[in-house]
């Protein structure tokens, strides 16, 4: 099967990482796209995350009933700093008949030679990237370019909106808009 591993930490999951991964599957033709939360973000230690558990309940409530869509808890479940290589060969070893297209933003494109084995994972797994204007694509590995509608949100701007009690309307599903809410995250 060809299945499309979307890492993340999904700190929260907003329609930008659901338009992706529906714009990957689409155009390459994958069987699934597997949202996979990070355990412990090695880049990301700078800052407090929601948990792991917390994490994977958002992206398991903004997928509910899309049959392509699959959340995995690999990384949440993995002690210690989470690195997409040890990822994918976990994945490998679980599913040995999958090939692996790990979905990424362009903006992440030129990190990947700072990632944990780069040279491995690049060569373990296809590399996908999807657009995101303004950002330089040029690297030391073959990867798949990806378009999709151009969508200007992030994370980070998300928590800040649900902190200063902003709309985040039509940015994160719904379901997940409530989960949030009921269980107080990102509040001063």
């Amino acid at each position: 099967m060809k299945v499309g591993i979307l890492g993340g930490t999904f700190d929260p999951i907003h329609i930008g990482h659901l338009i992706a991964a529906s714009a990957v599957q689409e155009q390459l033709g994958l069987d699934s796209v597997v949202f996979m939360p990070a355990g412990e973000p090695w880049q990301k230690s700078e800052r407090d995350i929601s948990s792991g558990a917390q994490r994977l309940e958002m992206v398991k409530l903004a997928i509910a009933g899309d049959s392509r869509f699959q959340a995995s808890d690999i990384e949440i479940n993995r002690t210690g700093p989470t690195y997409a290589i040890d990822s994918v060969r976990q994945w490998q070893t679980e599913h040995p008949d999958d090939q692996i297209f790990w979905i990424v933003g362009s903006d992440a494109l030129t990190g990947i030679p700072t990632w944990h084995e780069w040279e491995a994972f690049v060569s373990e797994a296809t590399i996908v990237a999807v657009n995101r204007i303004g950002h330089d694509d040029s690297v030391p590995f073959k990867y798949v370019a990806v378009n999709m509608p151009e969508v200007r949100i992030s994370a980070t701007e998300l928590r800040d909106r649900f902190t200063n009690d902003q709309d985040t309307r039509y940015l994160v599903p719904n379901s997940v808009s409530e989960y949030i809410s009921k269980q107080g995250l990102y509040r001063a």
